[in-house]
């Protein structure tokens, strides 16, 4: 769809992600020849619709893309029905296996120091060791994520050719029209260590003349990696993304991929307090709390822990060391336990009941 004159910026960009959302949907139909990848199909319908009711929510910004976002809800599920039309005839059994075996889509939030970084790095990487396709996404501007991966700190934002400028996106840019998401991924991701495919937002520097700081890179990646991982529908791909601390990236849906949340928080009240500002953000996800470096304290009041992590000073001092803790400290207490948390997620046996 071209743009329409009696639109404004916003809301050319709103239909034009729209219109991309149903190229990906229709690239997965065409290839769809298994019970798992109509799975795939419908749980990307569901997502693009869980997106859409964001932008609904603000009808007021969009006036004049309402009935234009009325007509793709309908559509998705369009998509949606069509998927569960293929599987209805399978098996439960295969359907729970096809199911179980879908990509992980997983967001890793809390408060900064928590532990999230270390989290994000090492399941990712032991989800790739497992023989999984995976692209770990770092959604901060510091480069933790992809020091703790095992790459240089200089490695992120989105490459030049996989961005383009539109005037109604965040910041002025988006994800490039001629790729689809995946075959961005495929393209430009940078190669961390197992096999794991990395993209970040860029990081903040110093700005090249009159001082201050050069925000552009940042700026630039957001709204492309964020719909970049959104439209990853493919079956076989894990997605974790390592989100900002704090609040306000979940407030603004960058985690809109997921199913799957792990909320850290470590001793600290201020970390328990992020936590409860948190979980809220996420419902309708499957989300577990994740209680890091913890000696004997008990858990938070309400945030009773579903997995521990303990506390460990090796790690402390691999990571002052700006060291990959899977390389540095394989062995240690800390890495044992989150062995044990990456195998939970790649356990057939783990709830796999599509979200709403």
């Amino acid at each position: 769809m071209g743009d329409t004159p009696e639109l404004n910026n916003r809301e050319q960009w709103a239909i034009q992600c729209m219109d991309r959302q149903l190229v990906v949907l229709d690239d997965l139909t065409a290839r769809a020849d298994s019970t798992a990848a109509w799975l795939a199909l419908e749980r990307q319908a569901g997502s693009y619709a869980r997106h859409l009711g964001t932008w609904l929510a603000k009808e007021s910004i969009f006036p004049g893309a309402r009935d234009r976002m009325r007509a793709h809800q309908v559509d998705l599920a369009g998509y949606a029905q069509r998927a569960r039309d293929e599987v209805a005839g399978v098996d439960a059994e295969a359907l729970e296996a096809a199911r179980a075996g879908l990509g992980i889509r997983l967001a890793v939030i809390g408060k900064g120091g928590a532990g999230k970084t270390v989290t994000s790095s090492t399941l990712a990487r032991l989800f790739a060791q497992a023989g999984r396709k995976v692209l770990a996404c770092d959604l901060d501007v510091n480069p933790g994520l992809a020091v703790s991966l095992g790459m240089q700190g200089d490695q992120g934002g989105m490459p030049e050719g996989s961005i383009e400028e539109h005037p109604g996106s965040l910041y002025g840019w988006q994800l490039t029209g001629d790729m689809t998401p995946i075959q961005v991924v495929e393209k430009f991701a940078s190669a961390a260590p197992d096999g794991v495919r990395f993209l970040g937002f860029g990081k903040i520097g110093p700005a090249s003349e009159g001082g201050g700081t050069d925000k552009s890179a940042a700026k630039q990646s957001v709204a492309a990696l964020v719909h970049l991982m959104l439209g990853i529908g493919e079956p076989d791909w894990d997605v974790i993304a390592d989100l900002e601390a704090g609040p306000t990236t979940p407030f603004e849906r960058y985690h809109a991929f997921s199913e799957d949340v792990v909320v850290v928080v470590g001793p600290a009240w201020r970390s328990a307090m992020t936590a409860r500002r948190l979980l809220p953000m996420v419902e309708g996800r499957r989300s577990i709390v994740v209680s890091n470096r913890f000696r004997d304290e008990p858990d938070h009041p309400g945030l009773a822990a579903q997995f521990r992590i303990p506390f460990d000073p090796e790690l402390a001092e691999v990571e002052r060391q700006g060291l990959a803790p899977l390389d540095a400290c394989p062995g240690s207490p800390a890495i044992v336990a989150l062995r044990e948390l990456a195998s939970l997620f790649l356990s057939a046996a783990r709830e796999a009941a599509p979200i709403d």
